[in-house]
């Protein structure tokens, strides 16, 4: 038997709104609907091993960008509307998706990947096989790009997820 549908939030106004819009019957069990401002990875990676597929609500490129390799995790907006929740939720598809904003290159994913391991610049380096600088100017693209002002701000909020 399926375990019931479960909400990750430290947000009440966020858990009253979505347990307003369903009832139990509404779409079926197993399903995890995550705030990712307040959820930790880990709660979405245990969701996911289970069996259990994630609708994680985010509103910027940071958590996609922490998400977007995991299976079975579909992407809404948080400040999409009710009828565009409802229907993305019903009907087990994301057709009001979470849009990204910056798009990266391969190195500047790669390099994110490993800022999100918590690699330091020589590590990252070694492990892709480039010059630091090259490290540096791929960090400094993602600052601009994820509009995070200083790499302390992109590197907390990596951290954050």
């Amino acid at each position: 038997m399926d375990s019931p549908c479960i909400i990750f939030s430290e947000d009440n106004f966020f858990n009253a709104g979505l347990k307003a819009m369903f009832s139990s019957n509404t779409f079926g069990a197993g399903y995890v609907i995550v705030d990712v401002e307040s959820a930790r990875r880990s709660q979405v990676e245990q969701c996911l091993s289970q069996g259990k597929k994630v609708f994680a609500f985010i509103d910027n490129d940071f958590d996609y960008y922490a998400l977007c390799h995991l299976e079975n995790v579909i992407f809404i907006d948080r400040r999409s509307g009710i009828s565009e929740v409802l229907s993305c939720l019903s009907l087990n598809h994301a057709h009001f998706n979470y849009r990204v904003k910056a798009k990266l290159s391969e190195r500047e994913g790669e390099v994110l990947s490993c800022l999100q391991e918590g690699l330091d610049t020589r590590q990252i380096g070694e492990r892709l096989g480039v010059n630091i600088k090259t490290i540096y100017a791929s960090r400094s693209r993602l600052i601009n790009k994820m509009q995070a002002g200083n790499r302390i701000y992109l590197y907390r909020n990596i951290a954050r997820l």
